[in-house]
Formats: structure tokens, sequence, C-alpha cells
């Protein structure tokens, strides 16, 4: 009886360790691997839409939304709603975008680095501080918090 019990908790320890649980180095790993691959979806400076409401929301509705969070993805209205495509600004892309400039009336990919990163254990995501190429004036930082969803690391949310 002894042995039977031994065997059946060995057997629940080995299933439970096996079988899901947040491992962070592979989470760090699987995530910047993701976000690495969603930064180089386009060439630094690439052009990617025409500087319209249409054109930017169906750019950020296409391929590159694989790469979002189901709730980033329902944010994306709002944040579209946010920039002023009748105006000239020196930024007019919200934080959450930045990952997007804007240069004679294109819509164009700005790519950036990884920093650093935070593992939160408890939450189960990954945050990673990142910075663009670029220097000078347009040089900026975001903090990118990946999570997984459907078995692929996603972004949940871009703030600066």
């Amino acid at each position: 009886m002894k042995k039977g019990r031994r065997i059946l908790l060995a057997g629940m320890a080995f299933l439970l360790t096996g079988c899901g649980g947040f491992e962070p180095e592979t989470a760090l790993n699987e995530s910047r691997e993701q976000l690495t691959a969603f930064f180089t979806s386009y060439e630094d400076d690439e052009v990617v839409a025409d500087y319209t409401q249409e054109s930017v929301t169906a750019f950020l509705e296409g391929d590159i939304s694989n790469y979002f969070s189901e709730n980033f993805k329902n944010e994306l209205p709002g944040l579209v709603e946010q920039i002023p495509f009748e105006e000239t600004h020196l930024n007019p892309f919200p934080d959450s975008l930045d990952f997007l400039g804007e240069l004679e009336n294109k819509v164009r990919w700005v790519e950036y680095k990884i920093n650093n990163y935070e593992i939160d254990k408890d939450s189960e995501m990954v945050v990673f501080f990142i910075e663009s190429k670029e220097f000078g004036i347009n040089a900026s930082s975001l903090k990118i918090t990946m999570i997984q969803e459907d078995n692929n690391w996603k972004i949940l949310s871009v703030d600066s």
C-alpha cells in the first residue's frame, strides 16, 4: 500500500511539473524571440501605410496583429482615433503605437532594441524595456509587457 502511494505521489508530482507551470527562463526566451520577430517584421524607417486613419487601421489589423494580444487589439481603435491625421505634429502617435512614425504623410516602421527585462512570475508576464535605434530628438524608450495567449507570446501593452 505504501509503495502504491509513493508511485501515485511521484506520478502526480511529475504531471504537475511537466504539464504547464510558468517557467521563467522559457518565458523570457520565447517572449524575447517573439518581440524580436515583431521588431524585425519591417526594416527600420520602411513605409508601412499612408498617413490616413483607414490605412493605419488596415496595417494594424493586418499580419502585424498576430503579435498583439486580444486586449491590445481591442485598444487599437481608440489609439488610432487619438492620431491627429488632419494636423502636423512632431510625434503624432500615442505612446502605445510608438513603433510607428510619420514622415512626409507616410507611416514608417521604427525599430527598437531590447535593453533590459523583468519577469513577473506571479502574473506570468515578461516586461521588456526597449529603446529606439534612433538618436537625438527622435529617440524614445518604451516598456512592452508580453503575455502568453493561445500558446504564443503576445504584446499586452506598450507604455512610455
